[in-house]
């Protein structure tokens, strides 16, 4: 999130210009609708397209603040402020940054569900935004944070930011290829360099979106959304055993039911264009061996596919009645002793 300020900031329209590229460096086909949709409606917005001028006007004038939003109820611009950028190259970092990580967590959630997280995470940030600049203002008993203006997709950025670090495996990122971060903490990172980097970046706004996220991957966002709307990825897993394959089908949402299936069938009708399909496999996710990675993997971290690979381990042993590979210590000392009887 950026203070309101005026578009294009003398460089006029480089910045919408360099995102095409990036687009069409990424694959327009590769790219999930909900995601695309997302950044065409951000780009729509900043150029002004259209009858959208009459909802969007410049930055200044749709920023949110605390005094705008609690003290005067202008409620809306909750999300007007988070759809509108103060010029094009903030437009670019952020739609590029979009890009990347929806394209992650799209593919994991599917489009519907991603669609609503967005939709929850644009509010909650918002929200939060507010509520975090009223407290410093309390505390600090500092008026000036009540008036603090910003704009941006930085914030459900930054929420998106968590669920992607939660989800990755665990290592180690460096950030601007020299500083190494946990992964799972990278946007910590990030929100103390960006702040570094770009001072007039609106600290309250990222960390409100970090705070977003951490409360749906720790805090009961996540079961509240679920009660709504429940995703369900399918994960294709290979079990090996002696002597058979066995392929179980696992779902994480209530009523899922186990069993077995092909993973290379798909229902009639199964939409298999622009990037994704009904396993929510990306583009170009091949192995070396020409399978796609996530039939394998159903989009699960290396310490998903461990801890998953183990239970079942578990429920088979248990179910079955074994021939010990070692015989028993007492059982050896028996036998000695019948046979010099």
């Amino acid at each position: 999130m950026f203070p309101g300020r005026r578009r294009g900031g003398g460089r006029g329209n480089l910045g919408v210009l360099l995102l095409g590229a990036q687009i069409m460096r990424m694959g327009i086909h590769t790219i999930p609708p909900v995601t695309l949709t997302t950044v065409a409606l951000q780009v729509a917005i900043f150029l002004q397209l259209g009858d959208l001028s009459r909802w969007f006007g410049t930055p200044r004038s749709v920023c949110m603040s605390a005094y705008k939003v609690w003290f005067k109820g202008d409620w809306k611009l909750l999300i007007l402020a988070q759809l509108t950028h103060g010029d094009d190259i903030h437009l670019y970092y952020n739609m590029a940054s979009m890009l990347w990580k929806g394209r992650k967590l799209e593919n994991r959630f599917r489009s519907v569900y991603f669609a609503f997280l967005l939709v929850v995470f644009t509010i909650l940030c918002g929200i939060t935004y507010i509520g975090l600049n009223m407290a410093l203002a309390f505390l600090t008993d500092d008026q000036s944070y009540e008036l603090t203006c910003a704009v941006g997709f930085s914030g459900v950025l930054f929420a998106l930011k968590v669920l992607v670090s939660h989800y990755s495996p665990r290592g180690t990122q460096y950030i601007m290829g020299f500083i190494p971060v946990p992964t799972r903490h990278v946007f910590w990172a990030e929100l103390v360099l960006i702040q570094v980097i770009t001072p007039h970046a609106s600290f309250t706004g990222h960390l409100a979106g970090i705070l977003v996220g951490l409360l749906y991957i720790k805090g009961p966002l996540k079961m509240l959304m679920d009660a709504f709307m429940v995703t369900v990825p399918t994960y294709t897993y290979t079990a090996q055993t002696s002597g058979y394959n066995t392929r179980h089908n696992y779902g994480s949402g209530p009523g899922q039911r186990s069993g077995y299936r092909d993973p290379n069938y798909h229902p009639p009708g199964a939409r298999r264009g622009y990037g994704w399909n009904v396993d929510g496999d990306a583009p170009g996710a091949e192995t070396p061996g020409g399978g796609a990675y996530n039939h394998y993997t159903g989009g699960l971290s290396e310490e998903e596919q461990i801890r998953q690979a183990t239970e079942e381990s578990l429920r088979q042993n248990r179910g079955s009645n074994q021939e010990r590979l070692y015989p028993d210590l007492d059982d050896l000392r028996q036998r000695r002793q019948n046979r010099y009887q």
